[in-house]
């Protein structure tokens, strides 16, 4: 089996629309490199809707979330990517935030991908953002993928930006 000539690549995705179009940005270039692509939802209990089921009362176990997360992201990537993709695909739900699940991936990745929308200063401290702390802790290569600009003549395409941990 020959080996990829790059690692692999890693895209974080929480359902929304900039995530959906990292995801689809991410797959196009794991094809165009051949090599595996990693699809990384990072999740907290506190912010997952209750599984359904009978728990008598008590909270749902840890493994009911992780199902839930995983089904969930699963059918993201179905929608998204309804054909499938000619590289090696892997989805993984992780219970950490989302930060944090994806730089837990840097270590064997050679491009992490997320998607950001722009933030002021106060917003982006405020309620936090992934991008900005993939950007500063990221062992490797990261991608953001922006909203489209109006009036852009590359045709609606979204931005994307590179750039590694190091400053």
């Amino acid at each position: 089996m020959d080996t990829p000539a790059y690692g692999h690549i890693v895209v974080g995705v929480d359902g929304s629309p900039l995530s959906r179009q990292a995801l689809t940005w991410a797959a196009r270039e794991a094809e165009l490199r051949g090599c595996p692509l990693d699809v990384v939802y990072g999740f907290q209990v506190r912010d997952e809707p209750r599984p359904p089921g009978e728990w008598g009362g008590v909270a749902p176990p840890m493994e009911a979330y992780q199902e839930q997360a995983e089904r969930r992201l699963a059918g993201i990537v179905e929608e998204v990517l309804p054909g499938g993709v000619t590289c090696e695909l892997a989805v993984h739900a992780v219970h950490k935030t989302a930060g944090k699940a994806l730089l837990s991936f840097c270590d064997t990745a050679d491009l992490l991908v997320v998607g950001s929308t722009p933030h002021g200063r106060l917003a982006s401290w405020l309620v936090g953002s992934v991008s900005e702390d993939t950007l500063r802790n990221a062992t490797c290569t990261v991608v953001v993928v922006r909203p489209p600009v109006e009036g852009d003549p590359v045709g609606g395409e979204p931005a994307a930006r590179t750039g590694t941990g190091e400053d």
